[in-house]
């Protein structure tokens, strides 16, 4: 009986753990031709250690009992139910008499995750001898053959990303109109993207186009800083950052895209639709025959005042979408990242006098990435000077967030600033001019989409900032960049590590990340990074100061583990979010750390910067990729981003003052 657990994985477990399970171990004899599992059936999670004899596996699907495999003594079946949260996906019949031993499902999950060697064993079972992870690789593999040949078309790629179910996507393959999931897209493709059929995707500008800004019209999309012009009607130039990453990003944006495209045109195939369409007289009763008042509603909040013309391009289009992709070789000019270093280095010497390496070799200088904003808010003299003023026009013009009960009043005042500048554009040049006194903004992100503000420390000791911030220590440099974009991270560390030297001393990620512990809101505080496209593993050093940052986020949860990287925000679904939550002990997931991490690891081991330079990484939780009602295609409400965003940081910088 005892051999039963020779299995692997089992064998990995310890002998109280050999214990437990032996007591909880169900056994059954099966004769030839029973059906022990039922393809389809949504409520067992049952595991079976096969004792004797053999199995057959059968997929329905591909016929009336069509026969995929064959699994002999000595091995286990049927995890992916209590793993993955799926269905049954095929039918376990025996082949011959045969014994079998189960357990629940939640005995099996406690054992992944209570026992460690188990679950490592596990991940290479089920990535490297069951390819669980398939479909995926496929996707990765013909968009990286397809930018080495030149020519990717979506239209040739659409079978092989639908078999990824994204989790961003969930109807990807129903017939309805998966509005969510196009609104994402819409957001984060350039606004021309339902008349372009050619998108020429390059890393350098030709040189015959030097001149794109005034050759071409901008446009870049709304929530993704990837420089686009239109070149032509239906050509457009897209500018790519470094890496894969954005490649992979626009890729599967125009699938999603395509689908979605795909099911609206064959909602407008009758002719006298399309001719209403071109009219806009007619086109409200054409949308009305076609779509419900919500799905009118729905378009129009993606297309105020166009919906008609976007349909109407929709149905001409067909979705025939090509990218030519170019990749300059043998290039000895500057590349982006290092152009804007270059910017930084002279931002450097017009804020503090000095260029970066005339600096003292103590000067101590902190690397923050983040959105930005929340930083420049806590840091701004211009905010607290005309914080009464801002929060008067609140109470009139948006009393709806002044009406929140924040518990921090301070986060008040954050949430006002966008609408108050958006109302009052004339006080930008002035809070600029105010703000100047203790830093330099860069207005150039030389095509890295990268926005840079460098703090003088010195110069912050002399005014008011965030009420809840000390005063700085000492005189240094912050220099805050805001997001990188996936593999764009590593060399635009490795810049700043290159241009600071030993003279940083600390590198600091904080932003929004997804959950898969806990709720909108939560903190996430990162220990290790595990990379999706290998599973790579890279602990951290703590450097977060836990009790501190729990006491300025009250009533949320952090949650401290390993976060992981993921090739794209569409490239996860719900299979692959259970892995690595349930075999990983992940706590959540994001695009860029892992890059991070791995460039300011490399640089303590190479003595470029010096061993004891402080990494933190902390997020807050934006959606539950899991969830299917706070994913990313659901917006926060303001009570479930800025606190969070501000409480952490307001942690990093006490933490760089001090």
């Amino acid at each position: 009986m005892t051999e039963i657990l020779d299995i692997i994985p089992f064998q990995f477990l310890g002998a109280d753990a050999r214990r437990r399970l032996l007591d909880t171990l169900e056994w059954h004899n099966h004769p030839a031709g029973r059906v022990i599992v039922r393809q389809g059936d949504l409520t067992d999670d049952r595991v079976f250690l096969l004792a004797s004899g053999k199995v057959d596996v059968i997929d329905h699907r591909r016929g009336p009992d069509t026969k995929v495999a064959e699994i002999e003594e000595g091995h286990y079946f049927g995890e992916r139910p209590a793993l993955f949260g799926i269905p049954r996906v095929v039918e376990i019949r025996a082949q011959t008499d045969c014994q079998t031993a189960h357990m629940p499902g939640s005995v099996f999950l406690d054992l992944v995750r209570n026992e460690p060697h188990m679950a490592h064993a596990l991940t290479f079972i089920l990535r490297d001898k069951q390819g669980v992870f398939t479909e995926f690789d496929r996707f990765l593999a013909e968009v990286r053959l397809g930018a080495q040949r030149g020519h990717i078309v979506i239209g040739k790629l659409l079978p092989i990303y639908k078999q990824l179910y994204p989790s961003l996507h969930r109807l990807g393959h129903s017939t309805e109109v998966d509005y969510n999931a196009l609104a994402y897209v819409v957001r984060r493709l350039p606004a021309n993207v339902t008349n372009t059929f050619m998108w020429f995707a390059t890393d350098e500008i030709p040189v015959r186009y030097a001149a794109a800004q005034a050759l071409f019209t901008d446009t870049t999309a709304e929530a993704r800083r990837r420089v686009t012009w239109e070149m032509m009607p239906g050509k457009s130039l897209v500018l790519l950052r470094d890496g894969m990453s954005d490649l992979l990003d626009l890729v599967s944006l125009l699938c999603i895209y395509a689908v979605e495209a795909r099911k609206l045109r064959r909602r407008l195939r009758d002719g006298g639709v399309l001719c209403a369409l071109a009219s806009e007289e007619d086109a409200a009763a054409a949308l009305a025959g076609a779509f419900s008042p919500y799905e009118v509603q729905r378009l129009e909040a993606l297309w105020p005042g166009e919906v008609h013309r976007r349909l109407l391009d929709m149905s001409l289009h067909h979705e025939d979408i090509s990218i030519h992709v170019y990749r300059r070789t043998d290039n000895y000019n500057s590349a982006h990242a290092e152009t804007w270093t270059q910017q930084i280095a002279l931002a450097t010497r017009s804020l503090l006098g000095a260029h970066p390496w005339e600096l003292p070799d103590d000067f101590p200088v902190h690397i923050i990435s983040s959105n930005t904003h929340s930083v420049t808010n806590c840091l701004s003299p211009w905010l607290q000077e005309n914080a009464e003023r801002v929060l008067t026009w609140g109470r009139e013009a948006h009393p709806e967030i002044m009406d929140l009960p924040w518990e921090e009043p301070w986060d008040r005042l954050a949430a006002l600033m966008r609408p108050f500048m958006a109302a009052h554009p004339e006080m930008v040049p002035i809070r600029m001019e105010r703000d100047a006194a203790v830093r330099v903004q860069l207005d150039e992100t030389a095509f890295t989409g990268i926005r840079v503000q460098l703090f003088d420390l010195q110069a912050l000791r002399a005014v008011e900032a965030d009420p809840h911030l000390p005063r700085p220590s000492g005189p240094g440099l912050i220099v805050n960049i805001d997001y990188a974009f996936g593999q764009q991270a590593e060399p635009i560390v490795a810049n700043l590590v290159n241009l600071f030297g030993r003279r940083i001393r600390s590198i600091n990620v904080l932003g929004k990340a997804g959950g898969m512990r806990g709720k909108r809101g939560d903190i996430l505080v990162a220990t290790a990074f595990v990379n999706q496209s290998q599973d790579v593993m890279q602990s951290l050093p703590q450097g977060v100061d836990l009790e501190r940052l729990r006491s300025r986020v009250k009533g949320r949860e952090v949650h401290c583990g390993r976060v992981l990287t993921v090739l794209g925000t569409v490239l996860q679904n719900d299979r692959l979010l259970h892995y690595y939550d349930k075999l990983w002990d992940c706590v959540g997931l994001e695009m860029e750390g892992s890059y991070y991490g791995r460039q300011a690891l490399e640089s303590r081991e190479l003595g470029l910067i010096d061993p004891d330079t402080a990494l933190r990484f902390v997020y807050y939780v934006s959606d539950l990729p899991l969830e299917h009602t706070a994913t990313l295609a659901a917006s926060m409400s303001p009570l479930e981003g800025i606190p969070p965003l501000y409480g952490i940081t307001r942690e990093v910088l006490t933490a760089v003052f001090e």
